[in-house]
């Protein structure tokens, strides 16, 4: 098995690769932010004298048979914040069942809105 599958078919890269197509495609959506993950790996990067800036992405990761998905979002002021969120849950369900092979569990999303401008 490769370091970024798990059991059930779920490779995280390429699982992770595909939320985030999907996230940035959702209107009023203008970037993803820096996780806590990213940050603390550039701040490591830093001191260890390295360049850290992996591409910013949706985080992915499986917890016993439940998926959890993690969104750290720029918005736009161009549809209410409710609305965009709403829509963003429906990308991450559709995309992550059509993603996994086999049953996909219970799923746990948070979507952090980082920003948003007008």
């Amino acid at each position: 098995m490769a370091e970024s599958e798990t059991p059930h078919g779920f490779d995280v890269a390429a699982v992770s690769a595909r939320l985030t197509e999907s996230v940035i495609g959702v209107d009023g959506v203008t970037g993803l932010a820096p996780g806590l993950r990213d940050m603390i790996a550039n701040a490591a990067a830093r001191v260890m004298r390295r360049t850290g800036s992996e591409p910013l992405r949706v985080e992915v990761w499986r917890t016993g048979e439940a998926l959890n998905v993690r969104v750290d979002a720029h918005l736009d002021d161009s549809r209410p914040v409710a609305e965009i969120v709403d829509e963003l849950f429906a990308v991450i369900a559709v995309d992550l069942r059509a993603a996994v092979d086999g049953p996909v569990g219970e799923i746990d999303i948070e979507v952090r809105i980082v920003s948003r401008s007008r």
